[in-house]
């Protein structure tokens, strides 16, 4: 430790000269670390700008995609507000045509990535991960069960389980 201690202080001494003062060499690393020192605040700066300018751009991306999406929905529902206006005058809406909107929608949002985790009234094999069990059945993983309301992934992320239930009624 002593030797280490010893090679420090004569390294200082060398950089000091022998008054005490900077030498030109410790005058010179310190015009070298000043200099450092502004560099290193330029690039804090620039990051920080940059970080702020991804940031704005991200919020930009996103705010168009949503747009992108209404502007696909306008159409289905203005056909729906229509429907309803008609309904409510006349008594007379289909099921099919409502299915038929209903359909349109569903496939704006899979085109964009929604996908959905089964159908009603499929069996499927029981998976913890994607279903959720409705009634007093505790099926274990692996087991056949009945979708009731389907569940969805957005982009290979699940957003909702599959509801289901037994697949053979409990006695």
């Amino acid at each position: 430790m002593s030797a280490k201690k010893g090679f420090m202080q004569r390294v200082v001494a060398l950089l000091k000269g022998t008054n005490g003062g900077d030498s030109p060499t410790m005058a010179a690393l310190r015009l070298e670390l000043d200099e450092c020192k502004r560099e290193v605040g330029r690039l804090k700066k620039e990051y920080v700008l940059q970080r702020e300018q991804a940031r704005g751009q991200g919020e930009r991306m996103a705010a168009e995609a949503l747009e992108g999406i209404v502007q696909e929905f306008a159409s289905p529902l203005a056909t729906l507000a229509a429907m309803e206006v008609r309904h409510r005058e006349y008594g007379d809406l289909q099921t099919s045509d409502v299915l038929q909107v209903a359909a349109s929608l569903q496939a704006i949002l899979a085109q964009r990535g929604m996908e959905q985790i089964g159908q009603v009234g499929e069996e499927q094999p029981y998976d913890p991960v994607l279903h959720q069990v409705l009634d007093a059945s505790h099926p274990e993983p692996g087991q056949p069960v009945r979708i009731r309301f389907a569940g969805f992934r957005f982009k290979g992320r699940l957003v909702a389980r599959a509801q289901v239930g037994s697949a053979t009624p409990i006695t």
